[in-house]
């Protein structure tokens, strides 16, 4: 991943310390935003080259021709999604003398964390065919990835319909580390970046790698334990902006069950597998007091989204009942 420049570069490089502290919080709430690259394209939308297929090649004989042949590609078009929102605070609780924390820097704080939140979920769950304006997320670019015949990155954990859970006994266990192995082997280099789930399936996962000794743990940048399968980072992807909600829930019932989940599959790069793409970097501006007198803004402007060439940079593995149901 040497082309990658993620939020975690822009944050060591960040000079002014606004943009800095809402940087730093997008990498606090969003462990997505640390591996994310991000390119700066200047425009509202990018177009990408996607190969489905190669084009043959062969043998001669001496004074024959080659034939000729090209590989199946497709052009796509990827738009940018606008990000943000507006800080606005009371200029009589900024003045309060009686507060213990600053309440422009709190509500700054709030907003961004909220943003952090419909970004994690977004990723997912994006769907532009329901709400226009926002990006297309894994889930809708594996079931198009599926539809267009790369069945390989939509894996079946169960076959068919089921209410085992993966941790019923040391056979279930074994079958769920091994497809989790399928996975990762559909994922172009057999090395995808981060395995993405909810807090459920991580458990689950973990308990399965731990009895294994399968099971390793790095840290962050902010010092917190992030575990890993060999040297591939697994993170749960949290829960959306009301903070109950799990963004990939347990009800997905595609393998038959009732409380089924998934596990997500990612390798990252810019204009080779899968990355961001910005018009510009995140602006964060403070306009001070506003013209009615009694109110102080701060503007958060983010215009992104996601592009992917290689369809092998991203695999789904669904049917996943993380208990110890029989």
């Amino acid at each position: 991943m040497a082309d990658v420049v993620t939020l975690v570069d822009y944050s060591q490089l960040e000079k002014d310390t606004l943009r800095k502290s809402v940087i730093d919080t997008f990498l606090m709430e969003s462990d997505l935003m640390k591996l994310v690259p991000w390119e700066t394209i200047g425009a509202l939308s990018t177009t990408v080259i996607r190969y489905k297929d190669l084009p043959s090649v062969g043998f001669r004989k001496i004074n024959d021709a080659w034939s000729a042949s090209k590989g199946t590609i497709e052009q796509r078009t990827e738009t940018v999604s606008m990000l943000g929102g507006l800080v606005d605070v009371d200029k009589a609780l900024v003045r309060a003398g009686n507060t213990i924390a600053k309440v422009r820097a709190v509500q700054q704080y709030l907003k961004i964390k909220a943003m952090a939140y419909c970004f994690n979920d977004r990723f997912i769950n994006g769907d532009p065919s329901v709400t226009a304006d926002e990006f297309m997320g894994l889930k809708k670019r594996v079931d198009g990835l599926n539809t267009a015949g790369f069945t390989s990155q939509y894996i079946d954990l169960v076959g068919g319909s089921t209410t085992e859970g993966v941790l019923k006994d040391e056979s279930t266990q074994n079958k769920f580390v091994d497809k989790v192995d399928e996975l990762i082997y559909s994922i172009d280099g057999h090395s995808p970046d981060a395995l993405l789930m909810n807090k459920n399936v991580l458990l689950a996962l973990r308990s399965c790698l731990r009895r294994r000794g399968l099971l390793d743990t790095t840290k962050d940048m902010f010092g917190r334990i992030v575990d890993r399968y060999g040297s591939i980072p697994m993170f749960d992807i949290g829960v959306k902006a009301d903070q109950t909600t799990l963004i990939m829930p347990l009800s997905e019932i595609l393998g038959g069950g009732t409380t089924e989940s998934s596990i997500y599959a990612v390798k990252f790069g810019i204009g080779k597998f899968f990355w961001g793409f910005q018009m510009y970097g995140m602006e964060v501006t403070d306009k001070g007091e506003l013209e009615d007198g009694v109110t102080y803004r701060t503007v958060v402007d983010w215009p992104l989204g996601l592009a992917i060439i290689n369809p092998r940079s991203i695999a789904r593995l669904y049917g996943i009942i993380p208990t110890n149901a029989s």
